[in-house]
């Protein structure tokens, strides 16, 4: 059997990580830590969005 590549084994750990973080949440559990994750990369990245309250 062929190795995967090391990108692709790191992806498939950071998954199964994220995997046994979220597997006992509920639906506004699992929204909640996924707002406040990307909340937290927002800001460690300095990344600049326009929010939008309402689409339609």
């Amino acid at each position: 059997m062929r190795k995967e590549p090391e990108p692709m084994e790191e992806i498939h750990k950071i998954r199964a990580k994220l995997y046994e973080e979220h597997k006992n949440l509920t639906v506004k559990e699992h929204v909640a830590k996924v707002h406040e994750e990307a909340e937290e990369a927002i800001r460690r990245y300095g990344i600049k969005i326009k929010h939008l309250s309402h689409v339609g």
